[in-house]
């Protein structure tokens, strides 16, 4: 049954991450990909603080949606992208901000979901 959860969350997830690239466009920089991973990041630090003992709810959350709604798949791709155009400056930027800036959400959706109680 837990496959269901996964399924559930993985389709609400992609779909909103699809809506939310989509609404955020730019021809020059991936800003819809580095939103979602962002905000991603800042969710899944407050999901695993928050849904460590509830682990159906954490099959939903953070294996399904926030599995379907963040995905390096789409960094990688747009990084490439940028690579292939010769946008090393833009590259770059995008490469350290995902990743820098991810990380440290991830710690500060983490304490935010310490502090939080169901």
């Amino acid at each position: 049954m837990s496959w269901v959860w996964v399924c559930i969350g993985g389709g609400v997830g992609a779909t909103l991450r699809w809506w939310m690239s989509s609404e955020i466009t730019s021809t020059s920089f991936p800003y819809g990909t580095l939103a979602v991973n962002l905000v991603g990041c800042l969710l899944i630090g407050v999901a695993s603080a928050m849904l460590v003992s509830q682990p159906k709810m954490a099959l939903l959350v953070i294996t399904g949606f926030l599995g379907g709604f963040t995905t390096f798949s789409s960094f990688g791709i747009d990084a490439m992208h940028l690579l292939q155009a010769a946008s090393y400056k833009q590259f770059l930027s995008y490469v350290l901000a995902s990743n820098v800036f991810g990380i440290l959400l991830v710690i500060v959706g983490h304490k935010i979901g310490t502090q939080i109680t169901i």
